[in-house]
């Protein structure tokens, strides 16, 4: 696999991951069990992963390949809900905590969701830099955040960042 192909991947994982903690926001999760609604989460996202990918400027994938195993990033998928799990109540006390006059409860849950997904990668998956991270957030708030939105979320990031 190419480093195209493994950035494609993680691309693809992070939004994902990020569509998940906004579905169980949206349910209004108990936040239990994450490793089990996870992994029954990933099967009903497959032709989300492919147009994720595809809108990337993935690769065509063979029908005969295992899409499942290229388009997601599996190592990565796991520790990010193990550390999300482990780690929610500080990752939200971050947001609250930055987020000026805003908190999870009254930002829009799409945003939070962002939040939740970069804060992690910032706070507990040392190996990605701060600011790909920061960056990939913003693309997804670009993309899913009302106009502007994106602004106050790499503010909040930006906060968290200078206080690791």
């Amino acid at each position: 696999m190419s480093n195209r192909d493994i950035i494609i991947q993680r691309k693809v994982s992070r939004e994902l991951f990020m569509k998940f903690l906004y579905q169980e926001a949206v349910l209004k999760s108990d936040w239990s069990d994450l490793k089990a609604k996870f992994e029954e989460f990933i099967p009903s996202v497959q032709d989300d992963a492919m147009e994720i990918h595809n809108s990337h400027g993935g690769r065509e994938l063979d029908l005969l390949e295992m899409p499942g195993d290229l388009l997601l990033d599996a190592s990565y998928l796991m520790d990010m809900v193990a550390a999300f799990d482990a780690n929610r109540e500080e990752i939200d006390s971050n947001i609250n905590k930055f987020a000026r006059k805003w908190t999870i409860d009254t930002l829009p849950i799409v945003d939070v969701a962002i939040l939740r997904m970069a804060i992690t990668e910032i706070l507990y998956m040392i190996d990605i830099p701060d600011g790909i991270t920061c960056d990939e957030a913003v693309n997804l708030a670009k993309k899913y955040c009302d106009d502007g939105a994106y602004k106050y979320i790499n503010g909040i990031l930006g906060s968290v960042v200078n206080d690791k």
